[in-house]
């Protein structure tokens, strides 16, 4: 199989952005590929978080509940990464993720990730930087909800949602 499709995906995704060429084929060639059937789990809720998933193709559902034990689901498609904070750290799953259709996905190890990053100390630098921007995106969005919270409790927006 060629690496081409999965390098592909890798580059749109942010956390890949920063990476060059060669350094996204030495990730891909280093990742397995795995195969799902319909129907089949890819990890349940309460799992050990030990790698990510990019969905090369087919179609899988997330599955969780919310506050109140309501079922959710999320549609996840071609090019999408699963689980992705298991590559920096060991955690449990939050959810469970099963295959719709015939899915191939690329299973990112987190040994295997850390030790490119180890190895590779410009890999390291991209995903950094790709990190630092992600939480630098998040903290001016969580100023803004801030704000934006704060108005609803002096009462400048009331009857209005803090998603408009």
């Amino acid at each position: 199989m060629s690496l081409e499709p999965a390098i592909a995906l890798l580059k749109r995704l942010e956390l890949f952005s920063g990476l060059d060429p060669v350094r996204l084929e030495v990730l891909t060639f280093t990742c397995e590929r795995r195969e799902y059937a319909p129907g089949a789990t890819l990890f349940e809720a309460g799992d050990e978080a030990d790698c990510a998933f990019l969905i090369l193709d087919g179609e899988a559902a997330m599955l969780a509940r919310n506050e109140s034990g309501a079922a959710q689901a999320l549609r996840l498609e071609s090019g999408d990464l699963i689980g992705e904070t298991a590559l920096f750290e060991p955690r449990r799953r939050l959810t469970t993720v099963r295959a719709v259709s015939s899915l191939l996905v690329l299973r990112i190890g987190r040994d295997m990730f850390q030790r490119l990053i180890g190895e590779f100390p410009e890999m390291a630098g991209a995903v950094a930087s790709r990190l630092a921007e992600r939480l630098s995106t998040l903290g001016d969005e969580l100023s803004a909800l801030g704000g934006r919270l704060e108005g609803n409790q002096n009462g400048t927006k009331r009857g209005r949602g803090i998603d408009e």
